[in-house]
């Protein structure tokens, strides 16, 4: 058996059952709410870092305008 012929074995497309189609599907939409839930984590620590004091500030090393900076992106960010 050549290469070439070996390569095309194992590159033809396989077919894609419903099952594997619905078990796709459901990975993608826990990837999806995994995504969300971790904005939300971050989004929420941001707004504990807002609320520190300026020691608990100078404890992690940061000053009052970079926790703010920090603290004022949106979700998304």
């Amino acid at each position: 058996m050549s290469t070439l012929s070996s390569v095309r074995g194992f590159a033809r497309p396989a077919s894609l059952s419903f099952g594997r189609a619905v078990a796709l599907l459901a990975g993608g939409v826990v990837v999806g709410i995994e995504h969300v839930m971790t904005r939300a984590e971050l989004a929420r620590s941001r707004r504990q870092l807002a609320q520190l004091d300026e020691r608990l500030l100078r404890d992690i090393g940061l000053d009052r305008a970079t926790a703010r900076i920090e603290a004022n992106k949106g979700f998304w960010s």
